[in-house]
């Protein structure tokens, strides 16, 4: 009489464990939401390598990147990326913040004059082709998504604005 009890217990844990196993971790479901709200306040999220500069232990082979896609096609052209360091230096070029990138061909200016608003977080800066972005280490709250959106699309609008980008 148990026997055949016991075998449906069986063949159930058989069927269930392994789609049990399949379900996101806290932190997967955790990093999705952050994603998400990205995408609700208009940005793309990347997964890309840490740029040159960023100290990240090394088991970190990819990093998110929060971007906010250019409206004209001609920014997509200029490459750079800022790097903010541990200290502040009189080598870097704006306190803790240090190219990784520096965009030769274009005034920088406008760029270092918005770095002091950039949120906490955001552990470096760039430009380029996907528009522009801040890479960090999605550990935070959507709180901290809406600051980066918020900084990102205020920074693309001033500097649309100085007509230098």
């Amino acid at each position: 009489m148990w026997l055949p009890i016991l075998i449906c217990l069986g063949a159930a844990a058989l069927l269930l464990g392994p789609i049990l196993l399949m379900q996101p971790s806290a932190g997967q479901r955790r990093e999705a939401k952050l994603r998400q709200c990205a995408l609700d306040n208009g940005l793309r999220v990347h997964l890309q390598v840490p740029p040159a500069g960023v100290d990240v232990p090394n088991y970190v082979k990819t990093m998110a990147m929060y971007c906010l896609p250019w409206t004209e096609q001609g920014d997509t052209r200029h490459v750079w990326t800022l790097v903010k360091k541990n200290y502040s230096h009189e080598l870097h070029c704006h306190g803790r913040w240090d190219w990784g990138i520096k965009c030769e061909s274009r005034d920088v200016s406008p760029v270092l004059s918005l770095i002091d608003q950039v949120p906490e977080k955001v552990i470096a800066i760039a430009g380029g082709p996907q528009g522009l972005c801040g890479f960090w280490s999605e550990i935070g709250s959507e709180a901290d998504v809406e600051a980066i959106s918020e900084w990102l699309h205020s920074t693309a609008e001033k500097l649309k604005v100085a007509r230098a980008w």
